[in-house]
């Protein structure tokens, strides 16, 4: 009888597994620093910021790509959906004027 793997054995390099998500990588320290400047220039974490340049560097989570976190979502998406956000609360404030001045033509129209 042959021994079996277990299931919580790590895969060995170069085998085909699912990707974790998780990445070691070693750098310069100066480059490690200027890094982190820039993000917190750009208010994101170091993670946030060296993701969305990969992502940016390739091209990837411009054409609708799905299933991962926020964070990893690019920097014109994020600032496209706050637009939409106040768009939409200012639009529900102008339907509440609308809304008001109707009810106030109707009140006056019924004593009138």
């Amino acid at each position: 009888m042959s021994a079996s793997p277990s299931a919580t054995e790590r895969p060995k390099r170069g085998s085909k597994a699912n990707p974790s998500g998780r990445l070691l990588l070693r750098m310069p320290a100066a480059l490690h620093a200027e890094l982190a400047q820039a993000a917190e220039r750009e208010g994101v974490s170091l993670n946030q910021f060296i993701t969305r340049a990969l992502a940016g560097k390739i091209g990837w989570g411009t054409e609708g790509e799905t299933g991962e976190e926020p964070s990893t979502v690019p920097a014109t998406v994020d600032r496209r959906t706050n637009l939409v956000a106040v768009a939409l609360v200012v639009n529900a404030i102008v339907i509440g004027l609308a809304a008001a001045a109707a009810i106030g033509v109707l009140v006056l129209a019924w004593r009138g």
